[in-house]
């Protein structure tokens, strides 16, 4: 699948942002969205037109916010003869919102699965040995083997 945003799809919303800039964002968004929701790598799939609006609809957020922001490593400040500079750490990095990794998760849920993997047990199933005759109430040893008390 292709990245469902484009350049101009951003530009309506803000249009200081430059071209080449934007196209490297969308780039970044659209691997990180394939991290997030494993579906959108895939070729094969195909996603209906609500589904497809919410996938522009987060990518599109989420570029828009991190043009916004800018690099936000420092943040200067001045108050008459008193400055201060701040390193800004916002979103501890993070491009997508958690509500919008559910979402593009979400969308991969209503795509058709092949298959599924499953476990089988290859554990054998533990069997124990019932004593016929209690060895302390009879005094005789019965027909189980010595180690089945773990004597």
């Amino acid at each position: 699948m292709q990245t469902p945003i484009q350049f101009s799809d951003l530009q309506k919303f803000d249009d200081s942002l430059d071209q080449a800039q934007a196209e490297d964002m969308i780039s970044t968004a659209w691997a990180r969205a394939g991290q997030a929701a494993p579906c959108l790598r895939d070729n094969a799939t195909e996603l209906g037109a609500a589904d497809l609006e919410i996938v522009k609809d987060v990518m599109r957020s989420a570029i828009l916010r991190w043009a916004e922001r800018g690099s936000g490593a420092v943040v200067q400040r001045t108050a008459g003869e008193y400055g201060e500079t701040l390193a800004r750490i916002d979103d501890s990095g993070n491009l997508f919102r958690p509500q919008e990794i559910r979402d593009l998760r979400s969308v991969c849920g209503n795509v058709r699965k092949r298959g599924r993997a499953s476990t089988i047990s290859t554990i054998p199933t533990p069997t124990t040995v019932v004593p016929t005759v209690h060895p302390f109430l009879t005094g005789t040893e019965g027909d189980y083997p010595a180690d089945a008390w773990g004597l």
